[in-house]
């Protein structure tokens, strides 16, 4: 087997038992050419200056993977921020699954597909849910190999491509069937999987013709409450303690100090504080301290989210194959595509009530309230509600995509290829036991009928809406919150909403490509590739009347709107042999933007060979980023959850309807600069199967398309800049009489300063004969490591000061991100069968970089502990040419818990990005090829 250049160096994704066989140093037929992703002209890896790394489909197999996320997340150069175990709190795509090169964000990492564009996936609600596309509709048994370019590449293939590219090249020969089974299972009984794929190919017409098929499915069950894991029960967060010695507390057994059955926050002094029993007796809450709005620390209760999911489930499956045919010795023709649908559930939030207004009318009042409490007066109450149910959302994602296309050659080195493709995305969120909040309103103020029509009561309790004759309140059942249990089913069904809201989505791509060699120079010929490309994308959004009209409370909302835009590309690379063993190359990209206008794009590079197998290699690119659509047209939707802000000097919380998603028509395409230089070294000789390689990266994001959480604004805000005040609008505080309060929030998107991150990659591979393990013995060992130096964002906003979050490991903060990630494996194998024992390192860091240093808060401990992770894997085989197998593994052998990295906002007490949620957990299957 041929050995790549380790400019294409496998990265430790590792995993190999041999070096990937990928860009190759030496010339192959052109039937087996390899396309080189980090360049259009370089014929192989080691004429490219952009870093690249590979992963074979072996490593997939050999971990039982059932997407390609599960692998690509195991690299240090990705972060997982979209994928199960970190989606816990995303209703809107609980199963999603993206590609973020850098922790820069998915939509900043461009997904290829042999070379082409996926049409991307676009929720309906966009809050840190960015328009990319979700790796869940990949269909994982075709893929031959990932190619991952680990710097700047939009001169190359336009938009997006900022922190890098995924091409995933899919199989398009196979002679023969590649069946398997697979089921798994974790240590604590949850978490099932299971998986079965089919692949089937063949030649015809003499062998002119390849066709190849293939249907993948797997269901994974997923993980429900955080209570079932022993770090789970310990509750731990981070709150506010005014009295205390810090600012903030991290504190284990932190639950709700809302009260299971209400808590009366306010109104007569002989009522505050007491908690209604079941029976509707009334008793001494048991706070705990402190108390930090719907949280505290002690006391009775549980988690806010003692119900809610802690990895969402995901079922999915992706139909998939290719045709290709030679029509003569210099023409091929081709189609390919399939259909992919995933879909992920998640149950999430309960009701939470903070300052209930409650009539001192209300029918459903206990005697001991009425004795105390005015009618014509009123309390305020606390409530949540784990006995009214919580939201169950489920999310589906389908997929039709197909492509047709040419390709052939010109003679005299000459080739050209040209395709057009289209697929289009359907987005289907569907809620239930999601509230209604002009229905819940409704429903809690309830009165005696008699008592409130005649003045005489009659033990008949309705909505007083309806007693009112208000048409908007017909069908209103009224809900009891006093006293856990005592809620009627009839309000239940009531108050639930089902919200519903579809997007479509659209990609018509056309583009040609041609590359030869323009003329020699003495040290070679000089290689030229121009093409084009035609782009145009759609999004529609339709949604239920009651999400439309921002109806639900918490979640489910959904504003329609539609938008489109086309983009005409154009560019131009050249590689040219300058010396013998130092080549150039640089590429410039033109696009002409129906929304962003035209836009350039560039890179220019160099490597150099001094020495056989030794290859220094320097690139600088200029990247671009388009707003996607709903960035420039989405009128945004609602969440309403509590928030904290300065007002008028004042501190003060309010659970207040927030739409941090708004698109903005005049948001400009962001820019990117980009720098790698490194070294790669390939053994031969005595070194044979050795390889080395070690690259420097700084890229640098300047007006950075973002929407700003309403955290993030309030923080601003608070700091002084009055411009971002503005987002909120004020109100009477009902609670303090000639006081105001916050109560909404608005904001859209806008081009916010610049995010900066430099760092190192390295990887170690090595590959040998082992003699001691028998006939077809061999050694294989593979090691990658990221070592991040810079991780700044720049606000810029009035006074921001930029901060380096490097080492910060929250998954709160845009920039937060280990100091060092790797990754070794080890693999030794036979004829019989294979072991790999994989370890993957995370560095000790802090909670946050703004904590305990001078001008910011203060909390009692800062420190995350470093943290090992292993996973063993193994294979057996048996019959001719391994034709049976099989295979198993362990992952997280240990059964490592995650750090306590809580975020905060939305109570989540681990940062599912980095640390697995799951725990030791076991697959098993079988592999049949004939």
């Amino acid at each position: 087997m041929n050995h790549a250049g380790f400019l294409a160096t496998c990265s430790g994704l590792g995993l190999l038992a041999y070096p990937a066989a990928a860009q190759d140093a030496t010339p192959q037929p052109e039937s087996d050419a390899i396309v080189v992703t980090a360049s259009r002209t370089a014929q192989n890896g080691l004429d490219a200056p952009t870093p690249t790394q590979i992963i074979g489909d072996e490593v997939l197999d050999r971990q039982g993977s059932e997407t390609i996320m599960d692998v690509l997340n195991q690299n240090p150069a990705f972060k997982a921020t979209r994928s199960p175990n970190a989606n816990a709190t995303n209703l809107s795509s609980p199963g999603q699954a993206t590609a973020d090169l850098r922790g820069l964000g998915g939509q900043r990492t461009l997904v290829l597909v042999n070379g082409s564009r996926v049409v991307p996936f676009a929720p309906s609600a966009n809050q840190s849910v960015p328009t990319t596309t979700d790796l869940n509709l990949i269909p994982t048994i075709m893929i031959d190999r990932v190619d991952v370019v680990t710097g700047g590449a939009s001169a190359l293939y336009g938009s997006d491509a900022v922190s890098g590219v995924v091409n995933l090249i899919m199989k398009t020969k196979y002679d023969g069937v590649d069946a398997r089974v697979q089921t798994g299972i974790s240590e604590q009984g949850d978490d099932r999987r299971f998986r079965v794929g089919f692949l089937a190919g063949t030649d015809f017409a003499s062998g002119r013709g390849h066709a190849v098929f293939s249907v993948d499915y797997s269901d994974v069950e997923g993980v429900g409450s955080f209570y079932t894991r022993d770090w789970g029960r310990r509750g731990q967060l981070i709150v506010t303690d005014r009295n205390g010695p810090t600012n903030l507390l991290l504190a284990e057994n932190v639950v709700n100090s809302l009260g299971a059955g209400g808590v009366i926050v306010s109104g007569p002094a002989a009522l505050v504080g007491l908690t209604f029993n079941p029976d509707g007796s009334l008793r001494r809450f048991d706070y705990g301290n402190p108390i930090d709005g719907r949280v505290m620390v002690g006391g009775e209760g549980v988690s806010v989210n003692a119900q809610t999911t802690t990895v969402p489930g995901v079922e999915r499956i992706t139909v998939y194959g290719s045709l290709y045919f030679d029509v003569s010795d210099s023409l091929t023709a081709y189609a390919e595509g399939g259909w992919s649908k995933a879909q992920g559930d998640i149950r999430s939030a309960v009701l939470r009530l903070d300052r209930q207004v409650i009539r001192g009318d209300n029918a459903f009042l206990p005697i001991a309230v009425r004795a105390v409490l005015p009618e014509t007066s009123s309390i305020n109450i606390s409530r949540i509600g784990f006995d009214i149910g919580n939201n169950q959302f489920r999310v589906t994602n389908e997929t039709p995509h197909g492509t047709i296309g040419l390709k052939g050659e010109l003679g005299d080195g000459w080739n050209w290829d040209a395709h057009a493709s289209y697929g289009e995305n359907y987005y289907r969120q569907r809620g239930s036991q999601v509230l209604i909040t002009s229905n819940l309103n409704f429903a809690i103020d309830a009165v005696d009928q008699g008592r409130f029509l005649t003045g005489t009561p009659n033990g008949v309790i309705v909505c007083r809406a309806v007693a009112q004759s208000n048409p908007a309140a017909a069908g209103c059942q009224p809900l009891n919150l006093f006293g856990e249990g005592n809620s009627s089913a009839a309000a239940h069904d009531y108050i639930w909403g089902e919200p519903a809201s579809d997007v479509d989505y659209t990609q018509l791509t056309a583009a040609a490509n041609i590359v030869g060699d323009l003329f020699d120079l003495p040290a070679g010929p000089v290689r030229l590739a121009v093409g084009g490309e035609y782009r145009r994308e759609t999004e529609k959004l339709t949604a239920d009347p009651i999400a439309a009209a921002n109806g639900y409370l918490g979640a489910g909302n959904a504003v329609p709107w539609s938008g489109a835009f086309s983009v005409k590309e154009a560019y131009v690379e050249a590689t040219v042999p300058l010396f013998t063993g130092l080549s150039g190359n640089g590429a410039v990209r033109y696009a002409d933007y129906s929304t962003a206008g035209g836009q350039t794009a560039w890179k220019a590079g160099a490597v150099w060979t001094p020495l056989v197998g030794l290859n220094l290699r320097v690139s600088r690119s200029r990247d671009i980023r388009a707003p996607a659509l709903n960035e420039l047209f989405s009128p945004g939707s609602v969440l309403t959850n509590p928030l904290t802000l300065m007002v008028d000097g004042i501190s003060k919380t309010n659970n207040i309807p927030q739409n941090a998603t708004a698109g903005n028509v005049n948001v400009q395409p962001e820019l990117a600069d980009t720098w790698t230089a490194g070294i790669a070294y390939r053994g031969t000789g005595g070194l044979r199967g050795l390889g080395v390689s070690v690259d420097w990266y700084r890229i640098e994001i300047n007006g950075a398309i973002s929407n700003p959480t309403s955290a993030q604004i309030a923080a601003l805000c608070n700091g002084g800049d009055q411009a971002f005040c503005s987002a909120f609008t004020y109100g009477p505080d009902p609670a303090n009489p000639g006081q105001r309060i916050h109560t909404a929030f608005l904001s859209g998107t806008i081009n916010l300063g610049s995010f900066m991150q430099e760092g190192i990659d390295a990887t170690l591979q090595y590959d040998t004969t082992a003699d001691f393990m028998g006939s077809g013995g061999r050694y294989g060992m593979s090691a990658s490591g990221t070592y991040v130096l810079h991780s700044i964002v720049d606000t810029g906003t009035l006074g921001s000061v930029p901060i380096d979050h490097v080492g910060a490991m929250n998954p709160y903060t845009l920039g937060a991100i280990p100091t060092f990630r790797g990754d070794l494996t080890q693999t030794l194998s036979n004829d019989l069968g294979e072991a790999s024992l994989q370890a993957m390192f995370i560095s000790a860091g802090v909670q946050d970089v703004t904590f305990n240093v001078p001008g910011g808060q203060t909390i009692n401990n800062n420190r995350v502990p470093a943290t090992w992770y292993f996973n063993l894997t193994g294979k057996v085989w048996a019959g001719p040419d391994k034709r049976y197998e099989f295979f198993w593994a362990v992952h997280n052998l240990l059964d490592q818990d995650p750090r306590a990295t809580p975020y905060f906002v939305l109570n989540a007490p681990v940062n599912g990005q980095y640390y697995d949620k799951i725990g030791r957990r076991y697959t098993a299957g079988v592999r049949i090829r004939l």
